[in-house]
């Protein structure tokens, strides 16, 4: 399904719950047209009370992958955000520690971020992967700042900071990457697929009236829709509804403003 993620977003939808509601009614229809589900009064409201049960159980299902999906959602945006911060700590750092390196350093930083809010994002959403360009520029920050050496007592304490801090974005670097490979497990998208199927197929001894057919189709609706948002959300990093760069760009900006950047 990864198509879904190189087209806007409302187009993401109206595929997702146009296809839930077609292949609901589609089936529906089959059902009525070979008279397989004939039941009488008795047996239908078995069949109605067994619906219950099973969209319960389904609307858990289905809650549990939500919340899953928007957990990992959550921990990309929080790691982009601490990327962020941790990219903001360094510069501070080498722009304190005052010496011709660590303004080379300094300049590697900023080309780096720029590099990953202009080439490596796109990279991320159109294709989940990562940017080979950038990671030369990241490599290239880690080579500048381990040739960083302290004249001064001041600068010896600082070298420790600014080593931790280069640390620090190699480990949230690394993360946001591992962002790029997590979904929702493929067994758990089976089982609710399984369960939402039987709690149509025992909505299909309903009799062909609007009033079932509404409801029948409201349900459909609604679960259309829960699964858009749980397959919108999949891929933090992937499509319109991705992690945002934001809190780079700001980190940029703030580090343009901050400080008059040697020429290159």
């Amino acid at each position: 399904m990864n198509f879904l993620y190189h087209i806007p977003g409302i187009y993401m939808a109206l595929i997702i719950v146009g296809a839930t509601v077609f292949s609901v009614f589609f089936g529906y229809a089959i059902v009525k047209y070979f008279h397989w589900l004939e039941v009488d009064a008795e047996q239908r409201a078995l069949a109605l009370m067994m619906v219950s049960i099973v969209t319960t159980i389904n609307s858990l299902l289905v809650a549990f992958a939500a919340i899953s999906v928007w957990g990992n959602y959550n921990d990309a945006d929080r790691t982009v955000s601490s990327e962020a911060i941790s990219a903001s700590e360094l510069a501070r750092d080498l722009s304190v520690f005052g010496s011709r390196d660590a303004d080379a350093a300094d300049l590697d930083l900023r080309t780096y971020l720029v590099r990953v809010v202009e080439a490596e994002w796109p990279s991320m959403q159109q294709h989940q992967r990562a940017d080979p360009g950038t990671e030369i520029c990241f490599n290239k920050v880690f080579e500048s700042v381990s040739l960083l050496s302290p004249t001064t007592p001041r600068q010896t304490v600082l070298l420790s900071e600014v080593l931790a801090r280069m640390n620090e974005m190699v480990k949230f670097r690394q993360q946001r990457l591992q962002g790029l490979v997590v979904c929702m497990p493929l067994t758990l998208w089976t089982v609710i697929l399984i369960v939402s199927a039987m709690s149509f197929v025992l909505l299909y001894v309903l009799p062909p009236r609007p009033f079932y057919i509404c409801l029948i189709g409201c349900w459909a609706c609604t679960l259309g829709l829960a699964f858009f948002f749980i397959v919108a959300v999949d891929h933090p990093f992937a499509g319109d509804f991705s992690v945002s760069p934001s809190a780079l760009q700001e980190a940029i900006e703030n580090l343009t403003q901050s400080r008059v950047w040697p020429p290159p």
